[in-house]
């Protein structure tokens, strides 16, 4: 699925951001990615891009696009994980932020299941499982 092209807006005090999100199947290795790009007004090709690259649901995708139950070891419970939602847009923004990220010096690409290890999410269902004999 390519990046939609309707732009939303995240307010953050006295700064104005836009983002997109998409996603991308991996036939080869039954994966997708779901893809947040963020960035200034006027100043896209500075954007900060995170991935989420997660094993694929054979019913609906990304998990994570459609919302997925993950336990968070902070709050000792589980949480309903949907990176459409606006937190998640935030909780990416400022990691980027914290990362070195420059909104209109520089392009920052991060890995987004760091982000979601980071606060907490146990993203062991998430990825591909692999088994020894």
């Amino acid at each position: 699925m390519p990046m939609k092209k309707k732009l939303r807006t995240l307010r953050v005090d006295n700064s104005e951001y836009l983002y997109s999100i998409g996603g991308t199947y991996i036939a080869d290795t039954e994966e997708s990615i779901f893809i947040m790009r963020i960035f200034v007004d006027k100043y896209s090709k500075y954007a900060l891009f995170v991935h989420f690259r997660v094993l694929d649901d054979y019913y609906v995708g990304n998990p994570l696009n459609h919302g997925v139950l993950l336990y968070n070891t902070a709050l000792e419970k589980k949480i309903v994980v949907n990176l459409n939602r606006p937190l998640f847009i935030r909780l990416a923004l400022d990691y980027g932020l914290e990362q070195g990220w420059r909104p209109t010096k520089e392009r920052l690409e991060l890995d987004g299941l760091d982000l979601l290890v980071q606060h907490g999410y146990q993203i062991d269902k998430l990825l591909k499982k692999t088994y020894s004999k």
